[in-house]
């Protein structure tokens, strides 16, 4: 069974993208032995200034989101309501990791109090409101590879309801040794996945109804509430359905996930493979998403991503 939210389109605002590369925006080949990266300088760049007493994944999604709010003007903040959704496959284990590890050295001792805070899942959605100044509903939401979409799904829910006016929407994972375990905790193992570099990243859209500046426009979402068809199997023969009449362009990317082992774009599709970019990590869908509609203007865009126990998440929105 497949659900599908097909409503009035939702306005693609801003998008950013980070990955492992900690440039914003850039697209550079990723290698892994390059893990862990530190991203205080890239911090100080975007915020202007560090985050205290955070690990990692909070100044990840706090320096992708800022990157991507300061694309758009002041006054399209400004008096507007902006949830926050976050979404993230294995969450702050940058936090818990050392947290669980302390209490278990000391017997049962007093870990530190600001491991202990920023253990809390909704810890790093915490940070990013306070630092960038949405005052509004905040979400972090997991749900495996297809956490970003799950993410999306609420955002254009709480937008078609009216109960925002703005919806802040990005996906962070970030690397946690060692690469074996990582792969572990995804389980991402050749029989299941493409055995490309093992990545980080935090990528981000800003999404609206009815706005006069933007970038794209999202027409369907679809995810699966139970295991479709193979990962291996393009199925693009009826995405174009939600597309109004002229409103596809004459370009069209297909944007397989890391499940699909052998990936192959369906006739009259181009094969945008933006994971050897960024690498493999839960949430590595929302960087393909947000580097497509960034650099790839005037093109029809379908992400297909699936889960380990094969539900299947599909995007199709189109660039302008």
């Amino acid at each position: 069974m497949m659900i599908e939210k097909q409503n009035d389109p939702v306005n693609v605002v801003a998008a950013s993208f980070l990955g492992p590369s900690l440039l914003p925006d850039d697209e550079l080949p990723w290698q892994e032995s390059m893990l862990p990266l530190a991203c205080d300088d890239l911090v100080q760049k975007v915020l202007g200034q560090q985050i205290r007493r955070a690990g990692r994944f909070i100044k990840m999604v706090c320096a992708g989101a800022v990157s991507c709010l300061q694309q758009v003007a002041p006054e399209v903040l400004n008096g507007s309501k902006t949830g926050i959704f976050l979404a993230t496959g294995l969450g702050n284990g940058d936090e818990i990791l050392p947290f669980v590890t302390q209490v278990f050295k000391h017997s049962g001792g007093f870990p530190s109090p600001n491991q202990f805070a920023n253990s809390v899942s909704n810890a790093a959605a915490f940070f990013l409101a306070r630092h960038s100044g949405v005052k509004g509903l905040i979400l972090t939401v997991s749900d495996e590879e297809l956490s970003f979409e799950s993410a999306l799904w609420l955002a254009e829910s709480y937008l078609a309801g009216g109960e925002i006016d703005l919806a802040l929407v990005g996906g962070c994972d970030v690397y946690t040794p060692t690469v074996g375990e990582y792969r572990m905790r995804m389980n991402a193992l050749e029989e299941n996945s493409r055995m490309l570099p093992i990545g980080e990243g935090s990528s981000w859209l800003l999404l609206g109804k009815n706005m006069p500046e933007k970038i794209g426009d999202i027409y369907t979402l679809q995810i699966s509430a139970r295991k479709t068809t193979s990962p291996d199997s393009a199925q693009g023969d009826d995405v174009l359905a939600s597309i109004p009449a002229g409103s596809s362009p004459g370009r069209r990317l297909w944007l397989p996930g890391f499940r699909m082992k052998n990936p192959e774009a369906p006739s009259g599709f181009e094969l945008f493979d933006y994971l050897p970019r960024c690498g493999v990590f839960p949430t590595a869908s929302a960087y393909g998403l947000a580097s497509a509609l960034r650099k790839n203007p005037s093109s029809l865009v379908v992400s297909s991503n699936f889960s380990d126990y094969g539900r299947q998440a599909m995007v199709v929105a189109v660039s302008r």
